[in-house]
């Protein structure tokens, strides 16, 4: 008995499993899709960091050497005259020197020479005469090297020369005499630009950086695009706290001076005690990553759109698919049913290529017992193995032509043909065949009885067929219009909503230029969009168009069409009819944040619109106001005039408020006689208390209503934020609401605020 009664229960289709394992199967499609999309993203990300950094450290290498080089050049320089200050007998001598050492090195600006007591005793400079001396005791450098507190030349702080006049770094060198004593300074000045004229946009970008910094954290020099900066002091930055730590390496950091965020490297010179760094601006190093994955997201977002769509259209015509076969299995009673239960044999194929890539054979990747029974894989070579083998020798060479024409083509076929069996017999078999990736999904059906019953299942067929025309009536009726252009703008491609739209006898212009269809008007509007895409990027754009239901919104998508070799051969156009969405959801809008009575907006509105003004309020440094307002005694003017007239002094009171406020101040009604204005931009929160003041003078008259004047007052609570509190406006919402019910208690028809005022 309990096995009649298994036997009595119907048995799931595989048609019925795929009504529900088709939209999982696209949930995890979309799914997996995202992820690989996410893991690239973050992989490409690291890249583009680990190259920054590449990138800098080397231009920090080439900076040291480069700077290290100019140094040296100027140390060199420097040594050769305190060598030979000592032969030279006078002034003129001297300073004849200085001149010819000038020629060599025609970066500097002025080289000069003191005596043990600071006094210039002679000077040259690369551009005009020296005009005045006088005396560098003061001076740090002179000072340095008097105490010698640093062992051969010292690169000073920036500042003005005093014998050239213009602001310059000095390189010094002390000159000692012939006991070894202190005897002066040797002093080269160079313009700060020099130290950082390595910098080239071609390397750094506009926004790169290219500095020398002193141990003691004085700016020698630093250089970022045009901007060229020295002699700040630097203080405890990170650069410095990264020095501490190591004389070279690389850091992220977002400058003190400009606020710019830059991959940092740098490496100290000890010798000088100088840093030398270089930076690459993080915005524009991300830049082609940001460009990467905005494309990629949209082309996540499309591919989401259409596996949406296959996905719904599949699942509905498994559904009716499943309910032919319902019916049809009604017909044809047991047959249908042992049907049912028998399987196909079924197979999954991989191209088997050459190293040159032409194709060798096919590998059978899955099979399922049916299709093993069928083949007479009695030692389980099938799967894994190549599927040659197992073919009868006769069927070969047509197979291998079927199979190679249908990868080649990637159009399914279906072919019915002779297959000899193992005891002897030949069967009709008729083999689907469908291209999957590089491979084939190989279906086979025993067909040889199923020929007999052709006119049992024609019912079926016809059923099957019906279905199909209702999916193929649906997918027309689509309000999307897809067409297709050449790169010569020749209309090549449009669907059947083409004439849904602008009617039966509007003939299909496949064929027919661009610009003759759409004439001068829509080329004017439309071609530039074309164009875009032409070269490369996705467009998206909202026009309104006349068709023969009168002018309606459309939603225009222009995809470039990328042939195999990455070259724009076309572009799709596609057109969404979005009227009807657009006019209810401006409905929606409307019904949602208005209040129905007053027009004004409601709580929902104001839950919007107050933290977006405490926001702007933070970034403006100006204050935002919140007056609550409650009508006196409107509950007696219901009780004893009735809700009509309730309904008309609320109408009333809306009137009046808006015309005591700005047209840039916000009204809303949150309920029955409760009223909230918005201020924004305030300059003080005293201006509340004067808009509050104006709202009592307002209802000083009484309300003219149909039927009689009534007199209304409204009590009105006052708070004021400059939005540095860092809240969204629920906390001054309720301060204003405690105000109001200070001013009730105070006597009503008054404001109270929190600055303490009353009127």
């Amino acid at each position: 008995m309990y096995k009649s009664f298994l036997a009595a229960m119907p048995r799931p289709s595989v048609l019925g499993m795929l009504r529900w394992g088709q939209p999982a199967f696209g949930v995890l499609i979309m799914a997996t899709m995202w992820f690989l999309g996410w893991t690239f993203l973050q992989q490409e990300q690291q890249r583009t960091e680990a190259d920054a950094y590449r990138r800098s450290e080397a231009s920090t290498q080439a900076y040291e050497s480069y700077v290290l080089r100019a140094l040296q050049q100027v140390d060199q320089l420097a040594g050769l005259v305190a060598t030979n200050v000592q032969l030279t007998r006078s002034s003129e001598a001297l300073t004849t020197l200085l001149q010819q050492a000038l020629q060599h090195q025609p970066s500097l600006s002025s080289l000069y020479v003191t005596d043990e007591n600071g006094e210039v005793v002679a000077a040259a400079l690369s551009k005009g005469r020296v005009t005045a001396a006088g005396t560098a005791a003061d001076r740090v450098y002179f000072q340095v090297h008097k105490e010698r507190r640093v062992q051969g030349m010292y690169v000073g702080q920036p500042a003005i020369g005093r014998v050239s006049g213009n602001w310059v770094i000095h390189l010094s060198r002390a000159r000692l005499d012939a006991d070894g004593q202190f005897a002066g300074v040797v002093v080269a000045t160079v313009n700060p630009e020099y130290l950082v004229d390595f910098y080239n946009e071609a390397q750094f970008g506009q926004r790169g950086l290219v500095s020398v910094t002193g141990l003691d954290q004085v700016l020698r020099a630093r250089r970022s695009g045009a901007s060229l900066q020295f002699g700040q002091h630097g203080g405890q930055t990170v650069l410095a706290q990264q020095i501490d730590q190591s004389p070279r390496g690389r850091f992220v950091s977002e400058s003190h001076i400009d606020g710019v965020r830059r991959f940092i490297s740098y490496r100290v010179l000890p010798q000088y005690q100088l840093v030398v760094y270089t930076g690459l601006a993080a915005e524009e190093v991300f830049a082609p990553y940001q460009i990467r994955s905005e494309r990629l997201i949209e082309f996540l977002w499309v591919a989401t759109f259409f596996i949406c769509l296959a996905t719904a259209g599949l699942t509905l015509l498994v559904i009716r698919l499943d309910q032919s076969r319902r019916r049809a299995s009604l017909a044809e009673d047991r047959f249908q049913a042992a049907a049912q239960a028998q399987l196909d044999p079924f197979m999954m194929l991989a191209a088997v290529r050459q190293p040159d890539g032409s194709l060798s054979g096919f590998r059978c990747d899955l099979a399922n017992p049916r299709a093993r029974q069928w083949m007479g894989d009695r030692a389980g070579a099938l799967v894994g193995g190549l599927i040659e083998p197992l073919v009868p020798p006769v069927l070969r060479p047509h197979l291998d032509r079927l199979y190679a024409q249908a990868l080649g083509t990637r159009v399914a076929v279906e072919d019915e043909m002779s297959w000899p069996t193992g005891q002897g017999e030949v069967r009709r078999v008729v083999q689907q065949v469908v291209p999957v990736g590089d491979g084939l999904a190989i279906t086979l059906r025993d067909v040889t009885e199923a020929r007999a019953r052709e006119q049992l299942l024609r019912e079926q067929r016809t059923a099957l067929e019906r279905s199909q025309r209702q999916l193929l009536a649906i997918t027309n009726n689509v309000p999307a219009l897809i067409g297709c252009v050449d790169a010569g703008l020749k209309i090549t491609f449009v669907n059947d909503t083409y004439q849904h739209w602008y009617g039966p006898e509007a003939s299909p212009p496949v064929g027919k230029a661009l610009a003759e269809h759409w004439g001068s008007a829509l080329c004017e509007q439309r071609l530039p969009y074309v164009e875009r895409a032409l070269n490369g990027e996705r467009v998206e754009f909202v026009v309104s168009s006349e068709t023969t239901k009168g002018m309606r919104t459309l939603q225009n998508i222009y995809l470039p069409d990328w042939s195999s070799d990455s070259v724009v051969q076309g572009v799709y156009l596609l057109s969404f009819d979005i009227t009807d969405f657009k006019r209810t959801e401006a409905e929606l809008s409307r019904l949602l944040y208005q209040d129905a009575l007053t027009g004004l907006d409601n709580r929902l509105r104001l839950n919007e619109v107050l933290p977006e003004a405490m926001a702007r309020a933070r970034r403006s440094g100006r204050h935002v106001g919140v007056l609550f307002l409650d009508v006196d005694r409107f509950k007696s003017i219901n009780d004893t005039l009735g809700h009509a007239v309730g309904d008309e002094v609320l109408k009333k009171i809306a009137r009046r408020l808006l015309l005591a406020v700005r047209e840039t101040d916000r009204v809303l009604r949150l309920a029955g006689d409760e009223f909230v204005i918005l201020l924004e931009d305030l300059g003080s929160p005293q201006e509340a208390d004067a808009v509050a003041a104006k709202i009592i003078d307002q209802f000083r008259s009484p309300l003219a209503l149909e039927a009689q004047a009534l007199a209304v007052t409204v009590s009105v609570g006052v708070a004021c934020s400059d939005g540095l509190a860092g809240d969204d406006g629920k906390n001054l919402l309720k301060q204003a609401d405690t105000q109001l019910y200070a001013a009730k208690a105070a006597g009503r028809n008054a404001y109270a605020s929190t600055l303490g005022a009353q009127g």
